[in-house]
C-alpha cells in the first residue's frame, strides 16, 4: 500500500488540489442522504476536510473551458492490474496510478497536463479499444451549461463501506509527472480538431514528437 498520509493533511490536500481538481465552482459531497452537487467555491479547506473524513468529494473531469487533468478507469479488482498495466504502456509509467477506491471496485487515474476535451476523448477512445471499462470524461466535447460526471476523490472515507481509498501501485504523489498531450489544434479533412500525426494522418501526439511544433492554434 502506498501511504500518502506521512504528510500534513494541507500538504496532501495541495498535492489533490494540483493534480486532481479541474473544476473548482463546483463538486460532489457524499452524505448519508447519498451524492449531492455543491454549486460553492472548492477549496483547500473542503480537500483536508475529506481527507480527515467529514465527508467523501466529487471532482468533475474538466472545467469550465473544457480543459482536463485527468482520465480515470473505473474496473473491477479482476481486471485492475491489466488495466493498469495498459495505461502505463499507453502513456508512461510517471502518470499512472492505481487506486482501491474503499468500495466495490477499483481506479485507474492517468495524470494529464492540462488537456483540451476533444483531446481526452481521443485518448480515452484509445484505451477503449484495447479495454472494456467505464472511462471518465465521457464526454467529447464541451456545451454551455455541463459539467460532466464527477468521480470520487482519492483518499477519502467511502461512506457505504466505511473504508478509506488508497493508492496500491504508482509514484507518491509529489513524483508523479503527468503526461503532456500536443497543445496545437488544427483540423482535418472533415473539420474535426485533431493533430496529424504523420502523412496528414488524422491523430494525437506528445509535445515531444508532435510535427507541427509552432504551427496550428494553441489551446
Amino acid at each position: 500500500m502506498l501511504c500518502q498520509r506521512r504528510l500534513g493533511n494541507r500538504e496532501v490536500a495541495a498535492q489533490l488540489m494540483q493534480l486532481f481538481v479541474a473544476r473548482t465552482d463546483v463538486y460532489g459531497v457524499e452524505s448519508e442522504k447519498g451524492w449531492r452537487t455543491v454549486k460553492e467555491s472548492l477549496t483547500i479547506r473542503q480537500v483536508t476536510d475529506h481527507l480527515e473524513g467529514k465527508y467523501c468529494l466529487g471532482v468533475y473531469p474538466f472545467n469550465e473551458k473544457g480543459i482536463v487533468k485527468w482520465i480515470c478507469i473505473d474496473i473491477d479488482f479482476k481486471r485492475s492490474m491489466l488495466a493498469y498495466s495498459l495505461a502505463r504502456q499507453l502513456f508512461h509509467e510517471n502518470c499512472v496510478l492505481l487506486e482501491d477506491t474503499g468500495g466495490r471496485g477499483m481506479h485507474v487515474w492517468i495524470l494529464l497536463e492540462p488537456t483540451p476535451l476533444w483531446q481526452a476523448s481521443m485518448l480515452v477512445d484509445k484505451i477503449k479499444s484495447e479495454l472494456t471499462a467505464e472511462i471518465f470524461p465521457k464526454q467529447r466535447e464541451l456545451k454551455p451549461g455541463q459539467y460532466g460526471n464527477f468521480v470520487r476523490l482519492p483518499l477519502g472515507i467511502h461512506h457505504r463501506t466505511g473504508n478509506r481509498s488508497y493508492f496500491l501501485q504508482g509514484p507518491p504523489l509529489a513524483k508523479l509527472r503527468p503526461y503532456q498531450t500536443c497543445k496545437h489544434r488544427i483540423y482535418d479533412q472533415n473539420g474535426e480538431p485533431n493533430c496529424f500525426f504523420n502523412y496528414n494522418a488524422p491523430g494525437f501526439c506528445t509535445f515531444e514528437n508532435c510535427p507541427i511544433k509552432g504551427g496550428g492554434f494553441e489551446v
